[in-house]
């Protein structure tokens, strides 16, 4: 059995019929079935986690799938796009560092090799989800999950087949492959903003004061994306609103938008109705920054306010809102 679950682990081409730092970086998979976020380890696997990164920041694994996925095993991907068909690796393969220390051990990431050559990784790789301490010293870790273990466990629970195609079989192919719709280097220590985070957030400490998030595509341009952000503050006689909206890059782990006020009172402004953007004045800044999928950290700045800070929990839940 060790020796079938190890073969697996070579890169995953069609088969026949027949065949059976600093800062360490960190890199967000956004994932068909929720975030996982690795951090990778650039002292003990300089070589291979260069060679990630450089996949990474190019692109090449945006709309690649989890092709093949064992239970008790490992989840496998950056190989294939959703109809599996084969995307080639663009650079050479990469020496060896699987002596460095790292183990396959649960949520441990490890590249993939071809043919048994321990010099051969590309850009194929694999997320251990049990102890596979047989696969030590040929095959090289260089990071692991710190956030989305969850995502990983519901990729490694997926129904599984043969999956017969036109290029070949393959086995052990989910029914239904998730898919990596972006892999993002991230830009700082915190938590990347993501699309999950669109959502209504409140402040407990103040009732009545909550924020409405949006992590959007810039439909006027087809770029993006955009953050837009809801402040309410729906006190005694007092129905006040503030918005803002920032461009950002994906990966980014903090966001400063100019906030616009509505001081307005009276029919027409309320909680599911936000005042015209035309009536708005500028009122100050607010830096927005999560802590994971359900809480975060919006701190302001105005000349009539002064500074301060809100701690905010997440009051509308999502599919893949528990990123832990």
């Amino acid at each position: 059995m060790t020796r079938a679950l190890r073969s697996a682990l070579l890169l995953s081409f069609a088969i026949a019929a027949s065949s059976v730092s600093a800062q360490n970086p960190r890199v967000w998979l956004d994932t068909d079935l929720g975030p996982i976020i690795l951090e990778l380890d650039a002292t003990l696997a300089p070589n291979t986690t260069g060679n990630f990164l450089t996949y990474v920041n190019e692109g090449f694994y945006d709309g690649l799938v989890f092709h093949r996925t064992i239970e008790d095993f490992v989840i496998q991907g950056g190989g294939f796009d959703r109809e599996f068909v084969h995307r080639a690796p663009t650079h050479p393969a990469i020496l060896s560092e699987a002596g460095n220390g790292l183990l396959n051990e649960p949520g441990a990431i490890a590249m993939a090799l071809a043919g048994g050559n321990v010099n051969s990784a590309q850009a194929q790789f694999y997320i251990n989800t049990a102890v596979n301490d047989f696969l030590d010293g040929d095959f090289t870790v260089f990071g692991h999950v710190v956030s989305g273990s969850n995502t990983v466990t519901a990729i490694e629970q997926l129904r599984t087949g043969v999956k017969s195609l036109s290029n070949g079989t393959f086995s052990d192919a989910p029914v239904s492959p998730p898919a990596i719709r972006r892999a993002v280097e991230i830009d700082g220590e915190g938590f990347p903003l993501m699309p999950l985070h669109t959502a209504s957030w409140f402040d407990s400490a103040n009732p009545g004061v909550g924020f409405n998030v949006e992590i959007a595509n810039d439909a006027s341009s087809g770029d993006g994306p955009l953050l837009i952000v809801y402040w309410y503050d729906f006190g005694e006689d007092r129905q006040i609103w503030m918005i803002g909206i920032a461009a950002f890059e994906y990966g980014a782990t903090e966001v400063t938008l100019d906030m616009l006020i509505h001081p307005g009172i009276g029919d027409g402004v309320g909680f599911l109705m936000p005042p015209p953007v035309g009536e708005f004045e500028q009122w100050g800044t607010l830096t927005v920054r999560f802590n994971d999928c359900s809480s975060g950290q919006f701190s302001y700045s105005s000349p009539t306010h002064g500074e301060g800070s809100v701690s905010v929990s997440r009051l509308t839940l999502a599919d893949g809102a528990d990123c832990s």
